[in-house]
């Protein structure tokens, strides 16, 4: 069942979308960090022995998956994710770049978290904060706030097993992903850099088809490096002349042109939204101007 065990960690891969892999801490407060992996697996844990407490590493819907089906266990986030476990709206307004929800979209939305995740509203219990060292019995876990992927996204650094749980900065190939209105490259580069200092023998991370790697701090430079490729095109793009968002999003740095998804979704959406992160960080370091809807290259 398990995919990595180093004394009471157990780690399970999941799937594609909406899943995600899964932390199980199997001590004396038998703990689950982002019950996403497997509905079959995470039953038949909870079924030899209940399990007592959900963290979640973020409020996103791949991580917190199977939350609903533990409805007695408590949980524990940190407070700027909280709001979106909480109320459905703020987690799907951050889908979008500004106003461009429409009421297709909201409520396919509505419809998929209810009847796919199985969106049950909860306040936690706990609000996890920056460093904070949580004791499960035998196991120590430091809490690091990693933000930039969301304002709350949390990593784990298992203290005696030399493990880090990265959750959503997942070191996989494609690179970063800062596609919510919250999200922001900044943080993401900073959380990145912090954990590239920790001292640790595995990375364990909540996509990819390892989701576990040797902790080298190569893995996480190569992550960041993705970054700083994906501006290195857009200067370029920028060099043939002014461009609008449009432009720049129509031109696909990030995923190649494709606008594929579902009824209500296009990946051009999250293309939008992370390039008009990009221009406004050039912008603020000097390498662009904006006049009128145009961007320049200074």
């Amino acid at each position: 069942m398990f995919d990595f065990e180093r004394n009471k960690i157990r780690f399970i891969r999941g799937g594609k979308y909406p899943q995600s892999n899964t932390v199980l801490i199997d001590d004396k407060l038998h703990t689950v960090i982002d019950p996403a992996c497997s509905k079959q697996k995470l039953l038949s844990i909870h079924e030899k022995r209940p399990i007592e407490l959900i963290i979640n590493s973020h409020g996103h819907e791949d991580h917190f998956l199977y939350n609903s089906q533990f409805p007695e266990a408590r949980l524990w986030l940190h407070q700027l994710d909280a709001g979106y476990l909480e109320d459905m709206r703020l987690l799907v307004d951050q889908f979008y770049f500004l106003d461009e929800m429409t009421e297709k979209a909201e409520a396919f939305w509505t419809a998929y978290f209810t009847e796919v995740v199985k969106y049950q509203p909860k306040t936690a219990d706990r609000l996890l904060v920056d460093n904070e060292i949580l004791d499960f019995g035998h196991t120590r876990v430091q809490v690091l706030h990693t933000p930039g992927h969301t304002p709350g996204h949390l990593s784990f650094h298992f203290l005696n097993e030399g493990v880090i749980f990265f959750a959503d900065l997942d070191l996989v190939n494609f690179g970063p992903y800062y596609g919510d209105r919250d999200s922001n490259i900044e943080d993401t580069i900073n959380s990145l850099e912090r954990l590239a200092k920790i001292d640790a023998d595995v990375y364990l991370v909540s996509h990819g088809k390892a989701g576990v790697l040797d902790g080298d701090p190569e893995h996480i430079q190569r992550y960041i490096n993705v970054i700083y490729q994906r501006e290195e095109k857009l200067l370029a793009f920028l060099k043939t002349g002014p461009k609008t968002l449009d432009d720049v999003t129509d031109y696909g740095i990030i995923y190649g042109g494709h606008r594929l998804g579902n009824e209500a979704w296009d990946l051009g959406i999250s293309e939008k939204t992370m390039m008009n992160k990009h221009l406004v960080r050039l912008e603020k370091q000097g390498r662009i101007k904006k006049e009128k809807d145009l961007y320049h290259l200074l």
